[in-house]
């Protein structure tokens, strides 16, 4: 066995120990998956279940979960990892880290890209830069902490500019796409902050303003059809869930990289899951356009399913509350339908993979005095 390997095991506790090495000496499991455990053990701060998780590596690899990638990854990273991850949570881990590497190796890189279109259209000069080449690119994406090195092939074909704009002491990530229209020929697509954060109305209005980028609103028709429209494909399917005795629905979601997905839609009632996610129902579908040079929001009766109209519905809630849920760490949650008080419950929850210290206070409770 290798010394170190053996070195390692050493440390460990006879009964997680002796395993690894009966396996090891009968040739049932290389030296390279009992090192990769051992490092998922330490990244999870975990030796007592490693004996437990080493079946469900094994299970994993032969799923076709990349696991291995992501301990490697994790470790080179410095980031820790969670033995009781499903599948799903591996999966998006993978993706997240595979992103870190591809940042880490375009700031390494200087692939030029060429935004001659774009300059023509900016100020000579603006509290901020365009990024021209993917060392740029690379930086940006590990300063802001979010997944702008995917739009690295999008800049090598001209389909869109990244932009770094400073405004009040926060930098700000932006997206900018040409368009057809003469008199309005730039547009913004998105202004993304550290971890993915959200602008302002008066950050978005500032930004615009910055670059010499005329905002395209949607019409007052098009704001109004948008907003609370879960709330009227509730009101479609209640009578419906109420006549086959469903008392209840959850919506289980879970959001990383730039990617997100309800999992798992779970209700109390007599029907079978079959049965109940195939309840034909009519709800309102939303949709985009573009037209004359205003993006307009269209709604459209629908007949389809009851899974179909609950995942739109728990979609069209999730926009509304401008959680971003699905990029980098990501995050997960629960909308909750109580069928029988006709109420609807949404918790979402944001992951993020470090934490900084923004207030730290003591304080004397009977005098108030600070400590």
């Amino acid at each position: 066995m290798n010394p170190n390997l053996e070195q390692r095991l050493s440390r460990l506790p006879p009964r997680t120990a002796s395993p690894f090495r009966q396996l090891l000496t009968h040739s049932q499991i290389s030296e390279e998956t009992v090192e990769l455990i051992l490092d998922a053990g330490e990244l999870a701060g975990d030796r007592n279940r490693l004996i437990g998780f080493a079946a469900g590596f094994l299970h994993l690899r032969a799923q076709g979960v990349a696991v291995h990638d992501v301990i490697r990854m994790a470790k080179a990273q410095k980031r820790r990892v969670n033995l009781a991850w499903s599948p799903a949570r591996w999966k998006a881990e993978h993706e997240r880290l595979s992103r870190a590497e591809t940042l880490y190796r375009l700031a390494a890189q200087q692939v030029d890209y060429d935004m001659t279109r774009y300059a023509a259209h900016l100020p000579v000069r603006f509290p901020g830069y365009l990024i021209r080449n993917s060392r740029r690119l690379g930086m940006e994406g590990l300063r802001q902490r979010h997944c702008v090195a995917s739009y690295h092939d999008r800049l090598l074909a001209g389909s869109c500019a990244i932009a770094s704009v400073f405004l009040d002491k926060t930098r700000w990530t932006v997206e900018l796409r040409l368009c057809p229209d003469d008199a309005r020929p730039l547009q913004i697509a998105q202004i993304k902050s550290r971890h993915n954060g959200l602008p302002s109305a008066a950050v978005t209005d500032a930004i615009h303003h910055m670059l010499g980028v005329e905002r395209q609103r949607r019409s007052d028709d098009a704001v109004h059809e948008s907003q609370r429209l879960y709330l009227e494909n509730l009101r479609r399917i209640l009578p419906v869930l109420r006549e086959q005795q469903i008392r209840s629905i959850t919506v289980s979601f879970d959001g990383s990289g730039d990617s997100g997905s309800i999992e798992h839609i779970a209700f109390d009632g007599p029907l079978s899951q079959e049965a109940f996610d195939a309840l034909p129902v009519t709800y309102l579908a939303t949709g985009r356009i573009f037209d004359d040079g205003v993006w307009r929001s269209t709604v459209t009766p629908t007949a389809g399913t009851m899974h179909e109209a609950i995942d739109a519905l728990t979609y069209d809630y999730l926009e509304e509350t401008g959680v971003d849920w699905y990029n980098c760490d990501g995050g997960y949650g629960e909308l909750e339908i109580n069928v029988t008080r006709g109420t609807v419950e949404l918790q979402v929850s944001v992951r993020y993979s470090e934490s900084h210290l923004e207030y730290s206070g003591t304080y004397a409770i009977e005098t108030g005095e600070a400590l």
